[in-house]
């Protein structure tokens, strides 16, 4: 819980005066749906039940016009399970699985009470089983849509669908050619998604502050 904090601290302090003006918090809970990792291990895959999750976000005005920055903790427990295969290689177990998140909220109308919008976040999801001798960490993006309507100036409720994808390194490229139509280089660097979650969320928003 103290890394939590301190994660929602760090961001806060990175924000401008004007930010801090005004804050959204949004307490939230709702279900992800099981998933699999996206690769066979010799003949099985990886499944993560599906249930209940909660957490907690936070969103700050930019100066850009009706952009919000967003910092984000989910917290999820569920059981990990073998899926599939001839062979039980691995024992069923529980498995908590976190992802903490910055960054922006978009609206996609203005103003009003009804606020429908876009967002997309990035940064860290842990995986953590029961028995495994490590957690496991990922770089992580989020992109999902949702709606804020408020019933009065202070107080809302925000639902979304999120699509949470932990990705991996898949290499780079650097490479150069000369041809009769000239020459170029060119670099490319590529990532894969071990397993595909998503969820669905409900809430109580909380406006802080003046704007």
């Amino acid at each position: 819980m103290k890394k939590n904090l301190l994660f929602v601290l760090a961001f806060s302090f990175v924000l401008s005066e004007s930010a801090f003006a005004q804050v959204e918090v949004n307490a939230f809970g709702g279900y992800m749906p099981g998933s699999k990792t996206a690769y066979s291990y010799n003949g099985y895959r990886l499944r993560i039940d599906g249930g209940g999750n909660f957490g907690v976000a936070l969103d700050f005005n930019l100066p850009l016009k009706g952009i919000q920055a967003e910092v984000s903790y989910m917290h999820f427990s569920s059981t990990l399970k073998q899926d599939g295969g001839l062979v039980d290689r691995v024992e069923t177990q529980p498995i908590i699985v976190e992802y903490y998140q910055i960054g922006g909220l978009r609206p996609l109308m203005d103003g009003g009470q009804f606020m429908p919008f876009g967002l997309f976040t990035l940064g860290a999801s842990r995986f953590a089983p029961e028995n495994a001798p490590q957690e496991y960490w990922r770089f992580a993006i989020n992109a999902g849509l949702g709606m804020k309507y408020f019933f009065t100036d202070k107080v809302g409720i925000r639902l979304q669908a999120r699509l949470l994808m932990p990705l991996y390194f898949a290499g780079a490229g650097f490479g150069c050619s000369i041809g009769t139509g000239g020459s170029g280089c060119g670099t490319g660097v590529g990532f894969g998604t071990e397993i595909l979650q998503g969820d669905f969320t409900g809430g109580v928003v909380l406006k802080l502050g003046q704007e």
